[in-house]
C-alpha cells in the first residue's frame, strides 16, 4: 500500500510541477506524462494485489446470496481456486514479455523496469487468494462443527 500511496503521491507532486513549468515558465518537463503514466500502471496493478488481499473485489451476489451459508463458502471457493489458476497462467507469459521489451521513448529507461510489476502483481494475488482459500477451509469446517452441536450450534 506504501508504495501505491507514494507512486500517487509523486503523481500529483509531478503533474503540479509540470503545470508550474509549462505555464509559469514555458519550459514544460519534457518525461512528465510518461512518467505519470509509469506510476499510474504501477499504482494501478498495486491496488489490485492490495484489494485483492482484502478479499475486497467487486461481485455480482445477486443469486450467490440466495444460497444458504455453506453453499455461498462453496461458490466463493470455486470462484477463488478460478482466479488462481487464471493469475497463476499469466505469471508466465508476463515474464516472458519483459525481455521484449524496449526503451521509453522520452525517458528511455527500460520499460521492462515499469512492466516487471505485472508478473510480481500476479504472484502476489495467487498467494492472496491461496489465503482467502485457506481461510475459507476453516469457515467451512466451522460451519460444519456448528451444524454438528446440539440445536444446531445455537
Amino acid at each position: 500500500m506504501l508504495i501505491g500511496v507514494s507512486c500517487l503521491a509523486v503523481m500529483l507532486i509531478m503533474m503540479l510541477l509540470n503545470i508550474f513549468f509549462r505555464y509559469i515558465l514555458s519550459k514544460p518537463i519534457f518525461y512528465s506524462d510518461e512518467l505519470n503514466n509509469y506510476l499510474f500502471i504501477w499504482m494501478s496493478f498495486l491496488s489490485a494485489a492490495y484489494v485483492m488481499g482484502n478479499d475486497g473485489h467487486v461481485r455480482v451476489t445477486a443469486i450467490v446470496s440466495l444460497l444458504p451459508k455453506k453453499g455461498q463458502l462453496w461458490v466463493k471457493l470455486v470462484m477463488d481456486l478460478i482466479m488462481v489458476v487464471v493469475f497463476f497462467q499469466y505469471i508466465s507469459p508476463s515474464m516472458r514479455m519483459l525481455s521484449r521489451l524496449k526503451l521509453s521513448n522520452m525517458m528511455r529507461i527500460p520499460l521492462k523496469y515499469v512492466y516487471v510489476i505485472m508478473p510480481i502483481v500476479f504472484l502476489l494475488m495467487c498467494i492472496h487468494i491461496l489465503v482467502n482459500i485457506i481461510e475459507e477451509f476453516v469457515r467451512l469446517a466451522k460451519l460444519k462443527e456448528d451444524a454438528a452441536k446440539p440445536n444446531g450450534g445455537a
